[in-house]
This record gives structure tokens, C-alpha cells and sequence, in this order.
């Protein structure tokens, strides 16, 4: 298989990216070296930065007529199409996913631009609004450079739905994938300019912090989506807010789970062991923390590592895999050192001990605690089961530490769980299951407290992308 070259894109040209640091891309699965990573130079920032500001300044991409820009959106969802499986298996490489999941992303990437497509048609740059005295009108105007900051563990999905959203807006933007998983993106880009997306409308650069620093500190980006960890979150946040840049950062939440009283435990440790597994541990609203009454917390444990018992582990590039390694080898470190640490705070560790030998696998893992467990997020396939007395209890101690994206309850009596879930500190809660999907096409999940700013329905991100003006006849006469 060969691997996209990770050029710089800059007014619809690639160009080498001209960092190295010495770095390479590996394969999850077996810890082969693919590829040399490459950086875009701080001069190639800059550029690719003054690009995207030239191309909104003339309105080469704002000034069409959102049918035209739909027109374009819809050609790359058919160019995407018909790249569809060389991203599933690029995106399986670059994040340990397994395939028959990357698959679903990456047959969705031209739904999702035909989606953005649809709402910019609908919507509309102006419209009229009310008014005693007529001719005032709403514009929707793209604030200007977007930058768009990628995780690693989507990484198609996140390009196209930031991408498509933005476009369809008006806005021009300069993508930076994560610099483990920068593949996909490339391919977005080749097929931005295969069908005809003007210059300098669609930038891309390449690298690590030091490229992400100083993309989010360039004072012509007038607006940041970033998904991915808290850390750097906090930092695009600081280094935003002297000039004010429009912020729209999902970040991590350690997600707590309620298993009231009545729950079926089997049941329930199906929907969370379908829940912690998916993405192969790393996906940001997983349930990570679960509580439930102390009497029932061995039985629960035990029934959750049975369920991770019987899911096939093995390559993400393997059709039948339900479970594949993590994206990085930091990644498993960092997995490997906390469920250390549960382990030298008392608690039960259990795991699945049938893994591969080679590449970035992490057992999936069941701690059960006495204690308050882990401060920060556990992004993988591992679980802490805690107990509670009682409901005040579980409430208090599920909006405890870092929440706000979701939550879950467990339940036979769905009034109560829905009562219970309506006090949890979280965008989303989901009752007796753990889907990826949204519960609702009209689903608007804000992200609450340290969780991020901003939120991601399908309505908030299109609005993200457009302030709003106002232009119309006066009300002259009047007293105020």
C-alpha cells in the first residue's frame, strides 16, 4: 500500500512540507515504520495563513451565490465517494480503528459535504427579516480564516464535517490534521482542487505544536474549531482571547455512567462494553467512569470483563477485528501508567489478557474502585466501576472532576432515569445505550464546564462559522 505524501497546501498548490524531525508514522497494528513525518515550515504557515486571508478578502469564495458554493461541495462529496475505502484503510492505519468502522466514516464523508451543501441552499447568505417599516435584511457573513485543528482518532470524519461546514458558510480555512493521523486530510485536499474549489479557499499544514502555535497566534485568523485534548484547548484559548477569535474547542470529559438500582446488569454491561470498545477505546464520549450501588459493583465488573472477553481483538486493518491497538505508542504508555497508578491506589484491576504480542494493543480493562479513581480522562479501553449509596450520591460524585460531554443511566424505569439524567453536568445523556450516533437529527449538544466551548449539532457548527449583520431602513421619528 502506499501512503499520500504529507505536502503543505498553500492557494491550491502542494509543496513539500520542509520539517523533519525524525519522526515516522507507524502501523498500529505491528509497530512497522511506514513513513517519515514531515512539518510545514513556520514560513509555510505563514503563507498558507495569507492565503486563505487573500482568498476571503476578495470574497472569491464568499461572494458566490450559496448554490454555486453547494455545487462544489456536492462534486468533492463524489470524488470522496469514490476514494471511500483508500480512507477507511488510511484512517484504520493512522487511529487503530478498527475497518469496519472507518469504513462507516469514510462512506459518510459525502453524505456529511452533500448535508453542509443542503443547508447552505436553504439557509442562505441574506434574508429578509419583519419589520414595521420593510427592507431590513439578516446577512450571514463568514467571520474570516478559520483555522481547523484535527484529532487523531477520526481523522477523516473530523476534516470532512469541519471542512464541509465551513465552506458551505463561506469561510476560508486552513486545516492542520494531527500529526499522527495526517493522511486522510491530504486526500481532502487533492480532491478540494480536482473539483475546482478557487485558490487559496482550502489551505493545509503539517506538524506538531510548534506548527499549531503558531497557526492559532496568526492574527488574520479570525475564528478556531479544534477538537482533541484539554491541555492544548486551554492553550488555543489563551493565545485566542487577546483578539477575540471565535472558539469552537471540544475537549476531553471523564463520562460518567449511573446504573440505578433496577438496572439489568447484563444489559447494562453490553451497552457500556459497546460503549468504552468503540474506536478502539478513543472516542471522546465514551462512558468512562461507571457508578453503581456498592453491593452490585463486583457482580457489574465481572460482567463487564467477560463482555470485553468475548470482542475479537486483533488488527485494525482485519474486517473481523471489534477491537484494534491504540493510535500510538504514547497513547499505550499512557494507559499502561494509569491503570499502574489504580492499581497502587488499591483498586481491582481486571483485563483481557488474549492480545497480540506486537504493535500499540492496551488489554481492555476493568478497575474497580474504593477510592475516587483517576483526576484526568482515561482515553482507551478501559473502565472504573465505582459504588454509591444512594442517588443523591451517584449525582454528586458523577459531576465530579472534569464532566461535560456526556453522561449515561441504566435503568428499568425510564421516567426515573430520565430525572436522574436531566442533573448531570453533561451536552448529551443517553439512556440505556451507548451509541456514537446522535439521539436526534435535531440533536444541539453544548459542551458544558471544561469540556470545551461551542457545541456539535449539526446547526451549531454551521452557525460557528458566520457572525450576523444587520441592514436595513431606520426607524426615524422615534422617541429612542
Amino acid at each position: 500500500m502506499t501512503y499520500p505524501a504529507l505536502r503543505t497546501w498553500i492557494g491550491g498548490v502542494a509543496e513539500e512540507s520542509s520539517e523533519t524531525d525524525g519522526a515516522w508514522l507507524h502501523d498500529p497494528n505491528t509497530g512497522e515504520a511506514l513513513a517519515a513525518s514531515a512539518s510545514s515550515s513556520l514560513d509555510q504557515v505563514d503563507r498558507a495563513v495569507a492565503a486563505a486571508h487573500g482568498a476571503h478578502d476578495d470574497g472569491r469564495w464568499r461572494g458566490l451565490a450559496p448554490e454555486r458554493r453547494a455545487d462544489r461541495l456536492i462534486a468533492l462529496a463524489d470524488w470522496l465517494d469514490g476514494r471511500a475505502e483508500e480512507v477507511a484503510r488510511l484512517d484504520a492505519l493512522n487511529s487503530g480503528v478498527p475497518i469496519s468502522v472507518t469504513r462507516l466514516f469514510g462512506g459518510a464523508n459525502g453524505a456529511t459535504l452533500r448535508d453542509a451543501a443542503r443547508r447552505a441552499v436553504a439557509i442562505g447568505d441574506v434574508y429578509d427579516l419583519p419589520s414595521d417599516q420593510g427592507g431590513v435584511r439578516l446577512h450571514r457573513v463568514p467571520w474570516g480564516p478559520t483555522a481547523l485543528i484535527l484529532p487523531w482518532n477520526a481523522p477523516s470524519a473530523m476534516a470532512v464535517k469541519k471542512t464541509a461546514f465551513a465552506l458551505a458558510a463561506g469561510a476560508t480555512v486552513v486545516l492542520k490534521p494531527s500529526s499522527f493521523s495526517p493522511w486522510s486530510a491530504q486526500l481532502l485536499l487533492e480532491g478540494a482542487r480536482a473539483v475546482g474549489i478557487p485558490q487559496g479557499v482550502v489551505g493545509l499544514v503539517q506538524g506538531g505544536g510548534a506548527v499549531g502555535r503558531a497557526l492559532v497566534a496568526d492574527e488574520r485568523i479570525a475564528a478556531i474549531s479544534m477538537t482533541g485534548s484539554t491541555p492544548t484547548g486551554r492553550a488555543i484559548a489563551a493565545t485566542a482571547a487577546p483578539r477575540f477569535a471565535r472558539l469552537q474547542l471540544e475537549l476531553g470529559s471523564n463520562n460518567p455512567a449511573v446504573v440505578r438500582a433496577d438496572a439489568d446488569l447484563a444489559k447494562t454491561a453490553t451497552a457500556l462494553a459497546d460503549g468504552v470498545l468503540k474506536l478502539s477505546g478513543q472516542w471522546c464520549e465514551a462512558p468512562r467512569r461507571v457508578l453503581v450501588d456498592r453491593a452490585r459493583r463486583e457482580e457489574l465488573a465481572r460482567l463487564l470483563i467477560a463482555e470485553f472477553s468475548r470482542r475479537t481483538i486483533g488488527s485494525s486493518l482485519d474486517d473481523a477485528t471489534d477491537v484494534g491497538p491504540v493510535a500510538f505508542a504514547a497513547r499505550r504508555d499512557e494507559l499502561v501508567a494509569q491503570r499502574d497508578l489504580l492499581a497502587q491506589q488499591g483498586a481491582e484491576v481486571l483485563h483481557v489478557d488474549r492480545v497480540p504480542d506486537e504493535g500499540w494493543f492496551f488489554e481492555p480493562t476493568v478497575a474497580v474502585l474504593d477510592g475516587p479513581g483517576l483526576a484526568e480522562e482515561v482515553f482507551g479501553p478501559m473502565i472504573l466501576v465505582g459504588g454509591y449509596s444512594d442517588e443523591e450520591e451517584a449525582v454528586a460524585l458523577a459531576n465530579t472532576g472534569q464532566v461535560g460531554l456526556a453522561g449515561y443511566v441504566f435503568s428499568a424505569d425510564r421516567e426515573a432515569a430520565e430525572a436522574l439524567g436531566s442533573r448531570l453536568v453533561a451536552g448529551e445523556v443517553k439512556i440505556n445505550g451507548t451509541s456514537v450516533l446522535d439521539m436526534s437529527p435535531d440533536s444541539a449538544q453544548s459542551f458544558f464546564g471544561a469540556s470545551g466551548l461551542g457545541g456539535h449539532g449539526d446547526d451549531d457548527v454551521f452557525d460557528f462559522f458566520v457572525g450576523k449583520r444587520i441592514v436595513g431602513s431606520d426607524r426615524p421619528g422615534l422617541p429612542l
